[in-house]
Order: C-alpha cells, then sequence, then structure tokens
C-alpha cells in the first residue's frame, strides 16, 4: 500500500519585478495579468524568494543564478500561454537563501538581447543574509 507524504508547499516571499518595458502594477505572483501586453520582444522577469528551511536542498539544490539562453524558453513552461509567449522557471539558492527565477517572454527581434540583459542583471545583484 503507498503512504504518500508530501511536504506544504514553501512560501513565497519578496518578489523582485523586472521588465524592458513600462511594468503596469501586477498582484500576481509571477506577473501572469500582463502577458497578454508582451509584444514582440518584451520580457518581464520575476525573482522570488522562498522560506529558508528549503535553500540547498530538493528544488533548490543548484547554487548560484542561473544562466538563461534563448533556447531555455518554451511555450509549455507558462501559466499564461498565447501565441508567442515563451518562458522559463529556474530554482535555485544563494547564501542559504531560495529562489524562483521566473521568465516570461515574447518571440521577436529584440529577444536574444534582452535575454542577455536579464543574464547581466540577475548576475549583478547581490543577495545578503536575510
Amino acid at each position: 500500500m503507498w503512504h504518500p507524504h508530501a511536504d506544504p508547499p514553501a512560501t513565497a516571499g519578496p518578489v523582485v519585478r523586472l521588465a524592458n518595458f513600462p511594468l503596469p502594477a501586477t498582484r500576481d505572483t509571477y506577473a501572469a495579468e500582463v502577458a497578454e501586453t508582451l509584444r514582440p520582444g518584451d520580457v518581464v522577469v520575476s525573482l522570488v524568494e522562498f522560506d529558508r528551511e528549503v535553500a540547498n536542498a530538493g528544488l533548490y539544490a543548484s547554487r548560484g543564478a542561473p544562466r538563461l539562453r534563448v533556447e531555455d524558453l518554451d511555450p509549455k513552461a507558462l501559466q499564461a500561454s498565447g501565441s508567442g509567449r515563451l518562458g522559463v522557471q529556474r530554482f535555485f539558492s544563494i547564501g542559504n537563501r531560495a529562489f524562483s527565477l521566473y521568465v516570461m517572454a515574447h518571440e521577436g527581434p529584440r529577444l536574444r538581447e534582452a535575454i542577455h540583459a536579464v543574464n547581466a542583471t540577475i548576475r549583478s545583484l547581490r543577495v545578503g543574509p536575510a
């Protein structure tokens, strides 16, 4: 007989949003409500911190901020799918703090440059002790 056990989900904490277009106020953790307004080449990033207890293990075992490639973007990775929309989500830890990086984008000529800028920006962030 199976006796499944699932730990409760991690609780989302602070969220940092980045976009290469004027970003309206959003309520959803991953800014899904802006999906309909994305134009070709637009990118919105949500960097979400989670409970410290989940850092450095399981889903958050990867250490350091991920480096994204345009090829990592996939329409199946989105909460709000649609024509031309792509996304990727990565989980990782920095200094005993757990994070999710969720990127939502729209195919277009500026996309490669936008992802390069996302990588540069994420790498420039400094995470101190909580």
